[in-house]
C-alpha cells in the first residue's frame, strides 16, 4: 500500500512539473510578415508601343516588318518626357 502512495505522489508531482513548464500562451509568437514583392520594372523600349520592344531586341539580321496599329504610340510635345 505504501508503494501505491509513492507512485500516486510521483505521478502528481510529475504532472505538476510538466504543467509548470508549459507556455500557456504567456509569450506570444511574433507575427510572420510576408516578403515584400517588388514588381518588375518595364524596360524603356517596352514603353514605346506594343511590339516595339520585341522588334528592338530582335536580331540585327532579321527582316524588317510593317508596324501594326499598336506598335508605335503617338508622341506629344505637351506631356512629360519618358523617364529613363
Amino acid at each position: 500500500m505504501r508503494t501505491l502512495y509513492w507512485r500516486i505522489a510521483a505521478v502528481a508531482m510529475t504532472t505538476g512539473l510538466l504543467a509548470a513548464c508549459g507556455n500557456n500562451g504567456s509569450t506570444p509568437t511574433p507575427p510572420v510578415t510576408p516578403p515584400v514583392v517588388v514588381p518588375p520594372v518595364a524596360k524603356v523600349e517596352d514603353q514605346f508601343g506594343t511590339n516595339f520592344g520585341i522588334a528592338y531586341r530582335g536580331d540585327a539580321n532579321t527582316d524588317a516588318k510593317d508596324p501594326a496599329a499598336g506598335d508605335i504610340i503617338p508622341l506629344s510635345l505637351t506631356t512629360d518626357p519618358v523617364a529613363l
